[in-house]
């Protein structure tokens, strides 16, 4: 950002400049480092934090299923944990590298009062995984950078700005596009109504709760832990807001999305594995 706000005050002090072509190419060639060095890494220590995982919680049923999906699609290793950060127990990532793959789902899903939508969760990111959606998004993201920084080097500032806009514009659509094909894999694998309630109940998050007349130190609890939720979470719409589409737009999508049976057993149909994911098939999809 940096780099990009003194070339822009330069090109429209001095005018146009070559250096722009150079610098557009060490910023597209660092991006692409960055984004090599970054899912490596993820990727590299999945290994390592799932077999800690294995050892607390019960995400060990979903290990069949993300085993089967890394066979079915030639994958070296697909590993799955939990993320360490505090403000991540609502997380669902995934990530690959190469023949290699990595999820985050944090530990709200695997509550007992949140089982049922561990299916479209992991469905969805497996669907990421499938997609190779973390090299397309690291091109995309590449070709935004680089077409940035020609524009702060060789446009005047209107243009520049127009530029930038239009970057962002182009690169938010396509990450919404990505994640709505995601949704939609985990409505052919799960069914409509089971994505819709995980959407649903997403929203019901964000939603204050109703103060009782003379508040309990329960009611006190849950306010302080429900602040520090909605703080993370609207960091994260500043941080990566142009990652994914509002919520209700998802629900709705999943509610209108053709529902075509998947041509192989959601995580519900695994037998021993929970929660039961509702098929396509079954009445009121």
């Amino acid at each position: 950002m940096a780099v990009l706000t003194c070339q822009t005050l330069a090109t429209a002090v001095n005018g146009p400049h070559p250096i722009a072509v150079y610098t557009a190419f060490i910023n597209g060639a660092f991006w692409t480092w960055h984004g090599h060095y970054t899912s490596d890494r993820a990727t590299s220590s999945g290994s390592f934090a799932q077999a800690l995982t294995w050892d607390s919680l019960r995400m060990r049923q979903t290990e069949g299923h993300v085993r089967a999906f890394a066979a079915r699609h030639g994958l070296e290793r697909v590993s799955i944990a939990l993320p360490g950060d505090r403000h991540s127990f609502k997380d669902a990532r995934a990530t690959s590298h190469g023949r290699r793959a990595h999820l985050w789902l944090g530990a709200h899903w695997f509550h007992p009062r949140h089982t049922q939508h561990v299916a479209p969760v992991l469905e969805h990111e497996l669907a990421h995984v499938r997609r190779r959606d973390t090299r397309t998004r690291r091109a995309i993201e590449i070709c935004a950078l680089v077409a940035v920084t020609l524009a702060a080097g060789l446009l005047p500032a209107w243009a520049f700005t127009a530029a930038a806009l239009i970057a962002w514009t182009n690169t938010a659509g396509l990450h919404w596009w990505t994640e709505l094909a995601c949704d939609a894999a985990a409505v052919r694998a799960c069914g409509r109504t089971a994505v819709a309630a995980m959407w649903t109940a997403d929203i019901a998050d964000v939603r204050p709760v109703k103060a009782p007349e003379q508040p309990t130190a329960l009611y006190l609890a849950m306010a302080a832990e429900r602040a520090t939720y909605l703080a993370a979470r609207a960091w994260n719409f500043i941080r990566a807001g142009h990652r994914h589409p509002p919520l209700r737009l998802r629900r709705w999508f999943a509610l209108q999305h053709r529902c075509v049976p998947a041509a192989r057993p959601p995580l519900g149909a695994v037998p021993g594995a929970v929660p039961r994911a509702t098929p396509c098939g079954s009445v009121g999809q």
